[in-house]
């Protein structure tokens, strides 16, 4: 009995590592269009994407992905974003999401809105990565003659409602346009 209750016990553990993965878009590297995380645990898998499907390709000055999907649990769209400026874009290279500056800088965001107590007007919220609570995003793959760009991400945002929003898990497999 108590080898099956151990049988039991593993399978489940393997089980429940497994099912975080498979809500998840694949880790592809083939511009299949694909972005996905996890916000303080809850899946974000987008329903909106800005021009050139989120993400905008700036040749050696970087890069911007911006997404959004409605989540119950903020009662809002919950946008993300993250910025490569100033930077070529790298295979291989871990950008750290830190502070921006004007001129050049990696960094995340995350905004939603909140009501204002007014009929009908709600308030945007927007809080980025700091030096304290900061994220990596690594290119896994650059194709320029294919414009594809995947790769994998994570990021911190400190609220004034003195909470820190998880950004985990984060992949993505995108087509590109020049700008």
């Amino acid at each position: 009995m108590n080898k099956i209750l151990q049988s039991i016990v593993v399978v489940l553990l393997f089980a429940g590592c497994k099912l975080g993965d498979d809500n998840l878009p694949d880790k592809t590297q083939e511009g299949k269009e694909t972005f996905g995380c996890y916000v303080n645990g809850e899946k974000f898998h987008p329903s909106y994407r800005s021009a050139s499907n989120g993400l905008n390709y700036y040749g050696d000055k970087g890069l911007s992905i911006m997404v959004k999907q409605y989540k119950k649990s903020f009662e809002s769209d919950v946008y993300l974003k993250m910025i490569i400026d100033g930077y070529p874009i790298e295979e291989g290279k871990t950008y750290r999401l830190g502070v921006f500056s004007d001129s050049l800088g990696a960094c995340a965001e995350l905004s939603y809105s909140v009501d204002s107590g007014e009929p009908g007007r709600r308030w945007g919220k927007t809080y980025y990565t700091s030096e304290q609570y900061f994220g990596e995003l690594t290119i896994s793959k650059h194709d320029p003659e294919l414009r594809i760009i995947s790769g994998l991400f994570w990021f911190d945002v400190w609220t004034e409602e003195r909470a820190v929003v998880k950004i985990r898990g984060g992949r993505f497999d995108m087509k590109y346009s020049l700008k």
